[in-house]
């Protein structure tokens, strides 16, 4: 795993800390997240977790729940969809997301304190934002 190593003990802390019951549907795509190490569709986590066809329903709200407590983060794909990807417990970040073959590299800049001072200025509350920057990798660009 890409992720430091003590990643996956706080993200346990976490869900024992949370009132979160562990099953084992839960357990398998918690696996299939850390197995996978990269940002993954619900359809690609459900296949790698062994899971039927017909619970990608359960795997979307599991992702929902992990994201709720903050061990995952949903990455918004510019066309429609979402990606996923284990991350430390409440960590912020963004991406630079591949328009074609969707590959995904972290971005470390946000401007959330910036955006939330000129939000309040305006009359705005209970702030939130999204940002990912979409583009050709240099894979496609060569392909294309």
């Amino acid at each position: 795993m890409k992720h430091a190593k003590g990643i996956l003990q706080r993200i346990l802390q976490v869900i024992e800390s949370a009132p979160l019951r562990m099953t084992r549907k839960r357990e398998r795509l918690l696996a299939a997240l850390v197995a996978l190490d990269r940002p993954v569709s619900a359809a690609a986590l459900r296949d790698k977790a062994d899971l039927p066809a017909s619970d990608l329903v359960t795997v979307y709200r599991t992702l929902e729940t992990f994201e709720g407590i903050g061990i995952i983060q949903r990455i918004p794909l510019e066309d429609s969809g979402s990606l996923y990807e284990l991350t430390e417990p409440n960590d912020h970040h963004h991406h630079f997301v591949c328009r074609e073959c969707h590959r995904t590299e972290r971005l470390d800049l946000c401007l959330g304190q910036e955006l939330e001072k000129q939000a309040h200025t305006l009359g705005f509350t209970q702030v939130a934002h999204l940002m990912e920057v979409y583009g050709l990798c240099e894979d496609c660009q060569v392909a294309s």
